[in-house]
This record gives C-alpha cells, structure tokens and sequence, in this order.
C-alpha cells in the first residue's frame, strides 16, 4: 500500500519504504511504479510517499539533499537510504536483504 504522509510518526512502526520525491521529477516518477509493484507484492512494507516541497521538516530530519531517495526503516530504525534511481532489481535485493522477504 502506497500512502502520502506528511508526519514521521504516522510510518514510526513496521516495515516502511520512505520515498522521497517531488512532482516535476522524472526519475521520482519511474521510481513510483517499481515501488507501486513492492507495495502490492509484500503486504507488511508500506510505501510512504513524502514530497520534499511540501514537507520540508521530514525532509530535514533525514538529510534528504536529492530525490528521489528512498530511506528503508524498521520499526523506526533507518536500515538503509538509497540516493537516485533504483531499478526494480536494486529495489527487490534491498527489500529481501533489509526486510528479511523471499
């Protein structure tokens, strides 16, 4: 499930994929539906969209400086933070290393 947030605390538990973007970014967009297919693949990650324009506290709390950027967390713990686009591969291997999925 693919949701827009706007308030960390509203992903702090379980497996999250934060996915840092904007709307005028082409690679963002392309990411967008590798992480739509994640999404609908693994019922236990959750894909919180959050646009860097419109929320630029969270933006600051993690340090984004370029989108897209995709930050895995575990029950509010940051696993990994990928800068840039990732393929659908990249992004399955991370989930399976950081998530534990087969």
């Amino acid at each position: 499930m693919m949701t827009e947030v706007s308030d960390f605390n509203a992903v702090s538990n379980g497996n999250v994929i934060l996915d840092f973007y904007t709307s005028t970014c082409m690679p963002c967009k392309l990411l967008q539906g590798v992480l739509e297919e994640v999404s609908n693949k693994y019922c236990d990650i959750r894909v919180a969209k959050v646009d860097v324009t419109l929320n630029p506290d969270m933006t600051q709390m993690f340090g984004i400086m370029s989108v897209p950027t995709m930050v895995f967390m575990k029950d509010s713990q940051v696993q990994h933070i990928s800068h840039g686009f990732s393929n659908k591969e990249s992004v399955m291997t991370m989930v399976k290393k950081y998530y534990n999925c087969a």
